[in-house]
């Protein structure tokens, strides 16, 4: 934790103030809560949501269940909605209740790990936290489909696919029910589809995926193993 936090480390506040330097922060909120809600109709409308790697919290904040749980680094808002319980530190020694959750969504966060083996740390921590019927929902840039652009983000460590992250989920008993290769689009800084109708139009209408999506989405579920 200290030698994440660091002066000799990235400073990942600085880089994302830059990244969405010119996006509004109420605009991409709006975006995401739409894209939240889409989720959550998916996946039955889950009554307990964990996002452990919440940044700013659009997706938790967006949220409609009736518990919500945020965890990330830093804590990045510094004052959250009424009803979210947060923890902010490391992901492998935060207090996290096991079996609790009926959602656990990962957007954006397994690229940024330095190997394989702390993803495998990272989603045995998640599996443990879920319910035995409990989904883990993943969305992150898919590297076959945006090899050209992947390392233009200061973050991104490791090149992950769709059939990358399936096989990290076997090593973790887990079985993806869902995988969607083309998703959304890599990035709100790359996303033309900002106005809240139209990004309603493409989620219903997978045909523009195929185009845009250069970001996967897998749902998985714990195995008996």
């Amino acid at each position: 934790m200290s030698e994440q936090n660091s002066k000799d480390n990235l400073d990942l506040a600085k880089v994302y103030k830059f990244r969405f330097a010119w996006l509004a922060q109420e605009k991409k909120a709006i975006t995401w809560t739409i894209i939240t809600k889409w989720i959550e109709r998916q996946l039955g409308n889950p009554k307990c949501v964990l996002d452990p790697a919440a940044g700013l919290g659009e997706f938790i904040v967006g949220s409609s269940a009736p518990e919500r749980w945020a965890c990330d680094l830093l804590d990045q808002r510094k004052t959250w909605p009424t009803g979210i319980t947060t923890r902010f530190g490391n992901i492998a020694v935060v207090d996290l209740p096991n079996e609790h959750f009926d959602l656990i969504f990962v957007s954006n966060f397994l690229e940024h790990l330095p190997t394989p083996d702390d993803v495998y740390r990272y989603l045995m921590q998640l599996r443990k936290a879920l319910k035995p019927a409990g989904k883990l929902a993943i969305m992150g840039p898919n590297f076959r489909f945006c090899a050209n652009e992947y390392y233009d983000f200061a973050d991104h460590l490791l090149p992950l696919s769709d059939r990358t992250v399936e096989e990290h989920l076997a090593a973790v008993d887990m079985k993806c029910e869902r995988i969607i290769p083309r998703f959304l689009p890599l990035a709100f800084r790359s996303q033309r589809l900002s106005h809240p109708l139209l990004v309603k139009l493409y989620l219903v209408v997978p045909f523009f995926w195929r185009f845009y999506g250069k970001q996967f989405f897998i749902v998985a579920t714990r195995t008996n193993s």
